[in-house]
């Protein structure tokens, strides 16, 4: 007869379920996980370690279908083969769709300014979408709202103004 443990210490849980030990104190640290503590030793129930496990979502983030699938399966609107005759050569491949968020670092070429002149932008007027502290996207929207908003505010109204040429806008 085996014997069920009542509970694990941080490394044994990791064990248990297949996850690091740094993401199981990170769970802890985030309340998605309790542990308990005897002096500064802190343990995981069984229990709570399996309510845990329980409570994670069936798919991975960003709703891509259950990683388990048969091979080939996918829900992915994107990827769905057309019908259509096998043999035409007007049929596009399958390609992702474009991403709907953009980094500073990826939009600051297409205005022909520098990313951190573009996050200095940003911070200022507050057109952006944050999504951490120290982490921002910009959406389609926020950069024309961007680009509308540093014509009204020019930083250097002297250059840009009296020589259009110099308006990375236009």
């Amino acid at each position: 007869m085996t014997v069920q443990k009542l509970a694990y210490t941080f490394e044994e849980a990791a064990e248990q379920s297949g996850y690091s030990e740094r993401t199981i104190r990170y769970q802890v640290k985030a309340c998605n996980l309790v542990a308990r503590y005897a002096n500064s030793k802190g343990v995981i129930r069984h229990e709570d370690l399996a309510e845990w496990l329980d409570s994670l979502p069936a798919e991975p983030p960003g709703g891509r279908g259950s990683v388990s699938r048969e091979p080939g399966a996918t829900d992915l609107p994107w990827a769905k083969e057309d019908p259509g005759p096998a043999e035409d050569a007007t049929t596009k491949p399958l390609t992702a769709p474009k991403a709907l968020f953009r980094t500073p670092e990826q939009v600051a070429p297409d205005l022909g300014m520098s990313a951190t002149a573009l996050r200095r932008y940003c911070r200022v007027s507050g057109i952006n979408t944050r999504l951490g502290k120290n982490r921002m996207m910009l959406h389609a929207d926020d950069v024309e709202r961007l680009v509308v908003w540093i014509r009204e505010n020019p930083d250097k109204p002297s250059v840009w103004l009296t020589d259009p040429e110099n308006d990375p806008f236009r």
